[in-house]
């Protein structure tokens, strides 16, 4: 019997083990339903268990089921557009949820001049550019940064040299004499992103080897941009606001935990491509038909030196940053370092900065604020010389592969040492020593700062005042040894530049948010600024030295010197007023008016108006939107108004006084230095006005997965500052006054979005696509065309690249029809171009007189693109992170001097690889000339080449080790600029080596400092 009951119990007792063991095993099985908030049924909603794997998609009636859950566990809801709900089960097997529509981006503050509102507030054309953009890519400069990032804002890169200067243009050029950069504020200050470059010997006034004004301030620092574009955002900035501005918010602290961020990597630069030049041999045999005989025995020179790959290097970069912030409900602060160093592909060549930047925000109490922004930075660099044909990267494309690197000595050869037939020739200075004797040094501090009061008067009145400073030191240091054939001549030449600069700014804002009802939000502000600027400038340039021992630490030892100093000052005072409307968040209106004066011009026009109007309407907000599904937002945006440019040259309206025009004279024998009149004052000048008329659409799908931007607008610049041509009996050639007109219109396209958005995957793309037309209306009422003075593009037998003729865009390329080369059956005495021989390019005769000259001249090209645009996308799965972005330009023309230099033929200096099918008697190529050293080679379309390209920006893809509410580790690497697909056959497409100042002679290569491709690794690390 007891037995019998054992045997019972066992029994029993496993199948209940097991029972229960298969109940607790399975956990719940938990279904619902998921509905918006007007109770349609939501599909494709995700449901996952809190802290397990376990989850689901509702389907297409947004019915879900999610099985084996375990009592009291959370589920989290989620969906693109709606507001995640995280619910506690307890034991219940039915959970329906209802969740609330989520308007993402729309209730993003976004900040504009003076103020900050919503996004869905906006009603001019801005667009918004987050620190994560910026990081993707290792840039020096937040400049170089805005480049794909927003529509209708084209950035060149000048130079690829270390913390080298970019152009940037927003909505297209609109001046011709003034900048064209658009006006960049930092927390608030004004700062001009223009190149300042301290006087010197040499090459360091050319734009091509200057500073990036904005190198100073880390992009790290930063927290977001936002490029300010129509009139109804700029005219806020009245006369610095026609060619759009750009406003940096940099990080601050945030109160409760301090949050400690250390970033740093390390990578790798190396030049994108070697171009194809002749080897030894080749252009041996060359030389050998210009002289025969000069090169025996041709097959010994064998490759030959190949210049590009002793001249380029890989070069090492790397950043490390670390940032503290955090603070209490009072007091935040935000804190942070960094060490940026670059070298340069090009030996010789580098670029380092050490910055800090401090930002404090204390509450003083419930009504009064106090706060500040300081940063420090120091710059070094190391520049080489890449002025044009005088460059290194010239130099060393044009240097003869015969001359060997070192001489016996182990020194740099001398070319004209080596052999003196190189005298005078492209292959007179050794590239090499160009790059590592010449000292090119410059040494930039720079304090930017202000402080700030916020004072609460009334409920709906606040103050809040302002004072800052920017001051800024510039320091080059010149020496050019005997060991350069350039030195050699001169026995040494150096010098020293210096520009100190100082900028004071005072502000002070009254804001009024009167209450006048449920339905109506008005918002008024008023301000008032000042800012002024001093700038000193000396240089000291000396040649002859007795020995290069001391280099440029003791220029008064040389026995020629020459020295010179400048004080300039400007001021500019300011009044403005703007008015928000907000009428049940479905109309909004916005005036603005700004008054400002400037120092800059004449008397009769010391003082400019500046307003703006713009209207917004919310569409979806009407009645008629609620029953449709199609869209979840929709807003028409339409705007006017008149904006200035006062970056003029300083005292125009002045008469004003100085050496320049050889006012030398003799006196007792002696020479003595005249002083005379340096032109003609006009005191009736004033700021060249840009007129803007804008409309936008702003909507979005799929519960705003997907969000698009559109606008078209119309810019008329009118009183452009030009020199109008007088009668020599004036005593001068010109006068400057306001007198051209240029015209931009164009359309904007934007895109972003959210594909998918789950625990483990998302998915978010971002695309923009803009298109600009140039044209000039007016120029100086008197000419139609003016064929502007050559500044940095010119070249041998043609000084002028570009013309501005009316009706045509700025700066359009202008010279000669490339129709072929004679060939010996062609009957040239009787043609238009009688003294050529069989070999030389042939031009068309265009107008048909049977004569070769300037009235066959035309515009054979265009530098300003059909459209530019970009698209990125960033992807997460689990603790990976990919992120690609791509960056085109499309319809542009480059003028290729260095391609035309290359295919000169005239000896002394290396040739383009296709130059070994030169026409010879027996070769009758219709495309490269014959070698002859008296031929003319002018500009001509052969050399204009399509500028288009499509460049992988950015990849990179990152892997999170540790991430949790307290700390998080990634680990990333990432290629930059790795490939580019373009049909042009220099080293880059994206080149405008004139400068940002010579705004008539943009796009052209002429032999600038090649952009990088690199590869990098990097840690982040936050806890």
């Amino acid at each position: 019997m007891n037995k019998l009951l054992l045997k019972y119990s066992l029994t029993f007792g496993i199948i209940l083990f097991l029972g229960l063991s298969k109940i607790f095993g399975q956990g719940l099985t938990v279904s619902g339903n998921v509905t918006s908030e007007d109770g349609s049924s939501l599909p494709g909603v995700n449901i996952f268990v809190i802290g397990s794997n376990a989850g689901s998609v509702s389907d297409k009636n947004g019915d879900y089921t999610l099985k084996n859950v375990k009592p009291n566990s959370k589920l989290r809801f989620s969906f693109v557009g709606f507001k995640s709900v995280d619910i506690s089960i307890g034991t219940k097997s039915k959970v329906d949820v209802s969740l609330k529509r989520d308007d993402i981006g729309l209730d993003e503050v976004v900040v504009v001049g003076y103020g900050s509102v919503k996004k869905s507030d906006l009603t001019g054309s801005v667009s918004t550019i987050k620190a994560t953009e910026l990081k993707q890519t290792p840039i020096v400069s937040l400049d170089q940064g805005l480049q794909g990032r927003a529509p209708g804002v084209q950035v060149t890169q000048n130079s690829g040299a270390p913390g080298g200067a970019v152009s940037i243009r927003i909505r297209g050029g609109n001046s011709i004499s003034s900048s064209n950069e658009p006006l960049y504020v930092i927390d608030g200050f004004p700062v001009s992103g223009a190149v300042v470059s301290p006087s010197g010997p040499g090459f360091g006034g050319n734009q091509s080897n200057g500073m990036n004004a904005l190198a100073g301030l880390n992009p790290n620092d930063i927290e977001s941009l936002e490029v300010l574009k129509d009139a109804a955002a700029t005219a806020i900035y009245g006369s610095r606001g026609a060619n759009g501005v750009v406003l940096i918010t940099t990080k601050r602290g945030k109160s409760g935990k301090t949050k400690v961020e250390f970033e740093t990597y390390y990578g790798m630069q190396s030049v994108n491509r070697i171009l194809p030049l002749m080897n030894g041999e080749e252009y041996a045999a060359f030389e050998n038909e210009l002289t025969p005989g000069r090169f025996p025995d041709v097959g010994k020179y064998g490759q030959g030196t190949n210049w590009q790959k002793e001249l380029f290097k890989d070069a090492p970069i790397s950043s490390n940053q670390l940032t503290v912030s955090g603070g209490s409900e009072k007091t935040q602060f935000s804190i942070a370092t960094n060490y940026f160093t670059q070298d340069g592909i090009i030996k010789g060549s580098d670029f380092n900065r050490g910055s800090f930047r401090v930002n404090l925000d204390h509450q003083l109490n419930s009504k009064v604020k106090f706060g500040s922004n300081l940063s420090l930075s120091k710059l070094n660099s190391n520049v080489v010389n890449n002025a044009q044909e005088n460059g290194v990267t010239f130099t060393a494309l044009l240097m003869s592969p015969l001359v060997p690197v070192y001489n016996s000595s182990g020194f740099y050869t001398n070319p004209v040492e080596f052999n003196s037939y190189y005298a005078g020739t492209g292959s007179a200075e050794n590239p090499l020593a160009m790059a590592e004797y010449i000292k090119n040094d410059y040494n930039t501090l720079r304090i930017l700062g202000n402080v700030f009061s916020e004072v609460q008067i009334l409920k709906n009145l606040s103050y809040r005042f302002s004072l800052g400073s920017d001051i800024y030191n510039d320091t080059r240091n010149v020496f050019i040894p005997r060991t350069t054939q350039a030195g050699k001549v001169v026995n040494g030449s150096g010098g020293r530049g210096i520009v100190d600069q100082f900028t004071y700014l005072h502000e002070s804002v009254l804001n009024w948010k009167p209450n006048i009802g449920v339905n109506h939000v008005l918002n008024v502000t008023g301000v008032f600024s000042t800012q002024s600027q001093s700038q000193d400038r000396s240089g000291l340039s000396a040649s002859n030295f007795p020995s290069d021992a001391l280099g440029e630490n003791n220029l008064g030892i040389a026995a020629t010197q020459t020295t010179s100093t400048n004080k300039s000052l400007w001021r500019l005072d300011s009044y403005t007023a703007r008015l928000n409307y907000n009428y049940k968040e479905r109309y909004l209106l916005s005036l603005t008016t700004r008054l400002d004066g400037s120092s800059r011009f004449g008397d009769g026009n010391k003082y400019g108006f500046f307003p703006s109007l713009a209207f917004a309407w919310r569409i979806i907000e009407e009645d008629f939107m609620k029953q449709q599904n199609a869209f979840s937002d929709l807003k028409l945006r339409l705007s006017y108004g008149r904006t200035g440019n006062a970056e003029v040259p300083l005292y125009q309206s002045l008469f004003k006084l100085g050496t320049t025009g050889n006012f030398d004279y003799v006196f007792n024998n002696s020479r003595s230095v005249g002083i005379g009149a340096q032109g003609i004052p006009n005191p009736d000048l004033k700021w060249e006005n840009t007129e803007s008329y804008n409309a936008g659409l702003d909507f979005s799908l799929l519960n705003n997965r997907l969000n698009f931007n559109v606008d078209a607008y119309y810019k008329l610049t009118s009183d452009l500052l030009l020199g109008r041509t007088i009668p020599a009996s004036s005593g001068f050639s010109s006068f400057f006054g306001n007198f051209g007109q240029v015209e931009n219109k164009g359309l904007e396209f934007g895109l972003t979005g959210v594909l998918a958005n789950t625990k483990d995957f998302s998915w978010n793309i971002s695309s923009n696509i803009s298109f600009n037309r140039n044209k000039l209306v007016k120029l100086d009422g008197t000419q139609t065309q003016i064929i502007p003075a050559e500044n940095s593009g010119g070249n041998a037998a043609f000084s002028n690249n570009s013309i501005l003729r009316i009706g045509e865009p700025v700066g359009s390329f202008f010279g000669y029809v490339f129709d072929g080369i004679w060939q010996k059956t062609d009957n040239i005495a009787a043609s238009h171009m009688p003294s050529s021989i069989p070999g030389n390019s042939r031009f068309k005769d265009v107008n048909g007189d049977n004569k070769l000259t300037d009235a066959d001249r035309v515009i054979i090209g265009n530098p300003n693109p059909d459209f530019i645009y970009a698209f990125s996308t960033n992807m997460t799965y689990k603790k990976f992170d990919l992120s690609l972005f791509m960056q085109g330009v499309q319809g542009n023309q480059v003028f290729n001097v260095v391609s035309r230099l290359l295919e000169t033929a005239g000896g002394g200096g290396n040739q383009r690889a296709e130059m070994v099918n030169r026409w010879t008697p027996t070769n009758p190529s219709n495309s490269y000339v014959v070698a002859s050293r008296s031929q003319r080679l002018p500009q001509s379309n052969k050399f204009i080449e399509d500028g288009s390209f499509l460049r992988l920006k950015n990849i990179s893809i990152g892997y999170t080790v540790v991430q949790n509410s307290q700390s998080k580790i990634r680990l990333y690497c990432s290629a930059n600029n790795l490939f580019t697909i373009t049909k042009y056959w220099g080293f880059d497409p994206e080149v405008n080596t004139a400068g940002q100042s010579d705004v008539t002679n943009y796009g052209i290569d002429n032999g600038g400092f090649p952009v990088a491709k690199s590869l990098i690794a990097g840690l982040q690390l936050t806890f």
